[in-house]
């Protein structure tokens, strides 16, 4: 890649030779140190391409050899300044438009935030932009680390957040401690410990010593399986330890505890089917007005449709367009009957377990326990599942340092 980028900011020629000493040609090309590649038979000829420095030098050769090289193609940066060196608006164009890239790059525009059940990205997004993350900042400015620290030390129902700058996107993902937190892989020495609370139901270890068997109870954050290792010598005696990445497989008994309310009384929206349409367009932020009409509906909703100007997946610009719409609808009361407000209580919590489900949870028992009272329809219980339960925790040089100590003072080392 680095060769093509070089021989094209030099500048290299194709070149059709016609003759009946092309092998000479080519030797004598050699011996003079002008280098050629893609040689090619064609239709009699011979087409083979070469630098625009060593051209002038094939003249000489070419009149030994009786060979006549002519320029079929020409390839790079000075044929391309040449062609437009009266074009001057053109290339500062084309300049200019490089370096408004190479300033936007340098900028968010664009945050993406994934994952969560309670807390939705427009929630996220109001709560980081009241801390000063926001579209439009600096990238150097963005701290992950610190945005993730953030939000967890804001949301104690969040055991698991990443935050990432990709292109120019900021991408945050998180997950409820409601939820499994997604698989970590250990990429250093550690421990593997208890992420919950949870009774031992299986464990298989490959790296690393088992402190626990099936049937232990253990606590958040005990150690399952140490990533310290002894290495015994004769007679059983400890001769060192050296630290490794743990590994096992390992799930534990646990539970989660649910609960829903949902009140018989609610509205339905009946849409009448008139609706307004308005359109805006953003740059750099700032947003204007394309046309706005006028709404003369008591009661509608707000639709917008937002499309935003990205050069690839990662790479989106300050620019946007977006159409609003204003659907009219009519609120009508209505009342759930027993069997309605159960049935979607019971839908519910189906989508919960398969949530559960799909990140490999199995469901050991469902005591959730469906009640209407005070026009409330509630559903509240524990689930009692099998997971994975395993977390990591780096290890302490104290763990498995083994310090000499001078056997005739007793003072360390």
């Amino acid at each position: 890649m680095l060769i093509k980028l070089f021989r094209w900011l030099r500048g290299y020629l194709l070149i059709r030779m016609k003759g009946q000493s092309p092998e000479r040609f080519i030797n004598l090309c050699s011996n003079r140190y002008i280098y050629i590649w893609d040689l090619e038979h064609v239709e009699g000829d011979y087409e083979f391409k070469i630098m625009l420095k060593d051209y002038l030098k094939l003249k000489p050769i070419a009149r030994k050899t009786g060979t006549i090289p002519y320029i079929k193609k020409r390839y790079g940066s000075p044929f391309l300044i040449h062609k437009y060196k009266r074009r001057k608006g053109y290339l500062s164009g084309i300049l200019l438009f490089c370096i408004i890239l190479y300033i936007l790059s340098l900028y968010i525009w664009d945050i993406n935030v994934l994952g969560g059940h309670s807390y939705t990205p427009e929630a996220m997004l109001k709560f980081l932009n009241s801390n000063q993350i926001y579209t439009g900042m600096l990238k150097k400015k963005v701290d992950c680390q610190e945005i993730e620290d953030l939000i967890r030390a804001t949301y104690n129902d969040i055991g698991w957040v990443s935050a990432e700058i990709k292109g120019t996107r900021l991408i945050i993902k998180f997950t409820e401690t409601n939820m499994p937190v997604p698989a970590v892989t250990a990429t250093e020495n550690c421990h593997i410990i208890a992420s919950k609370d949870c009774i031992i139901t299986h464990i298989v270890t490959r790296t690393g010593t088992p402190k626990v068997e099936v049937g232990s109870v253990v606590k958040k954050g005990d150690i399952l399986v140490s990533g310290v290792v002894d290495i015994i010598g004769d007679n059983e005696l400890l001769v060192d330890r050296k630290p490794v990445i743990a590994d096992a497989d390992i799930r534990g008994k646990t539970y989660y505890n649910y609960k829903d309310g949902i009140s018989l009384d609610y509205i339905l929206k009946q849409y009448t089917g008139k609706s307004k349409t308005g359109y805006n367009i953003s740059i750099l932020l700032k947003k204007f007005n394309l046309y706005k009409p006028r709404i003369p509906y008591t009661k509608y909703d707000i639709i917008v449709d937002e499309f935003m100007l990205h050069l690839s997946d990662n790479f989106y610009l300050p620019v946007s367009y977006s159409v609003t719409t204003y659907p009219e609808y009519e609120e009508i009361k209505k009342k759930y009957t027993t069997g309605e407000v159960t049935a979607l209580a019971k839908d519910r919590l189906k989508r919960f377990l398969d949530d559960l489900i799909e990140k490999d949870v199995l469901i050991v028992e469902n005591n959730v326990k469906i009640a209407i009272e005070n026009n409330i329809c509630t559903a509240e219980g524990k689930i009692v599942v099998e997971e994975s339960v395993k977390d990591y925790k780096s290890i302490d040089d104290s763990e498995w340092r083994i310090i000499d100590t001078d056997e005739s003072d007793g003072n360390d080392n």
